[in-house]
């Protein structure tokens, strides 16, 4: 299901390398091709921009073997 894009960012616990980031940014490419990823590995997040629901971003990343939570963020 698609929706306009919305900024979604994700808490990896375990994302620790380039390896890491790698894997993951691959996964995310195999279900939405053209979503930019961008990565923070001090903060163990990832930023996805997608017109996908954030549910399924956080399947494909638990999918593809990471531990992944949401973060709220704020409105406005």
């Amino acid at each position: 299901m698609h929706r306009l894009q919305a900024h979604n960012l994700i808490y990896i616990p375990k994302m620790m390398c380039d390896r890491c980031v790698a894997a993951l940014t691959s996964a995310l490419h195999a279900f939405d091709e053209v979503a930019p990823v961008e990565a923070d590995l001090m903060a163990r997040t990832v930023r996805v921009v997608s017109r996908h629901y954030e549910s399924a971003l956080m399947r494909t990343l638990r999918e593809a073997g990471f531990d992944a939570e949401p973060i709220l963020q704020p409105l406005g």
